[in-house]
């Protein structure tokens, strides 16, 4: 029987078009989940153990005989097979502990997601980020544009197991809280992700989790903050690669 990590597990489920969710920990009164009978996986026996059972046992005893006189037989002889020797294993190559995620997520009036990195751990963003993020609203969409909602996104849970350097599965929980019921009020219309981090999560495998809006990438706050030719460049991007003009476009839904 194949063991399948959690990761595999929701990946094969999606391919087949089912959804499932995996109770992870008991909540506070709720009823009892009622136990399965689960087959028992199979003993695997090291490659050492089969060499040692093909070889036993250690010692073969041969017969002699005389064919040309009526004699007794001899004494048996004893000859003796050498023992394998041990097997060395290469110890394996821990895996990277993923560092937990952080996460502001401001939902715009005209449908923009901005998709933040927290590196405090708390909800809330530092004043001069926030001073940052408002000049940019500013160039980007002429005229006031509000907030409509402010939401903080927090990896793992507290109390659910993850696997170490379970990287896939920070993604696909990343992906469901962006497109959660606490965003389906609202048609998103794109994604302004700051940082490195989060833009290789969100655009790790999109074909296989939460199909997501248009993503646009930009630096990190921090990064903007204290490298100002950052600034200058990621403007000029925005103009290349379309930001500002569908920011600017997407009319005020909320």
């Amino acid at each position: 029987m194949i063991q399948l990590s959690a990761q595999q597990r929701y990946a094969a489920l999606q391919v087949m078009g089912t959804q499932l969710w995996v109770p992870r920990v008991r909540l506070v009164g709720a009823a009892a989940s009622q136990p399965c009978d689960w087959p028992e996986p199979a003993v695997k026996i090291s490659a050492r153990e089969r060499v040692l059972a093909t070889l036993m046992p250690a010692a073969t005893v041969v017969t002699e005989t005389s064919t040309e006189t009526q004699v007794p037989v001899s004494e048996p002889v004893v000859v003796p097979v050498p023992l394998p020797q041990p097997v060395e294993h290469q110890p394996a190559e821990p895996l990277l502990q993923v560092q937990p995620l952080h996460v502001d997520v401001w939902l715009m009036a005209n449908g923009w997601q901005l998709v933040m990195e927290n590196l405090q751990g708390q909800p809330g963003l530092q004043p001069e980020e926030i001073k940052l993020l408002q000049n940019l609203m500013m160039a980007l969409y002429p005229g006031a544009l509000g907030i409509s909602a402010q939401q903080f996104f927090s990896w793992p849970l507290p109390g659910i197991p993850v696997d170490a350097g379970d990287e896939g599965e920070m993604s696909m929980a990343l992906r469901a809280f962006l497109t959660g019921a606490r965003f389906q009020k609202v048609q998103l219309a794109g994604l302004l992700v700051f940082g490195s981090r989060l833009n290789h999560l969100l655009n790790n495998e999109p074909s296989r989790q939460a199909a997501l809006p248009q993503i646009y990438t930009a630096p990190a706050l921090s990064e903007l903050l204290q490298q100002p030719q950052l600034k200058h460049n990621f403007w000029q991007q925005a103009g290349d690669n379309g930001l500002r003009a569908a920011f600017a476009r997407s009319p005020v839904v909320i």
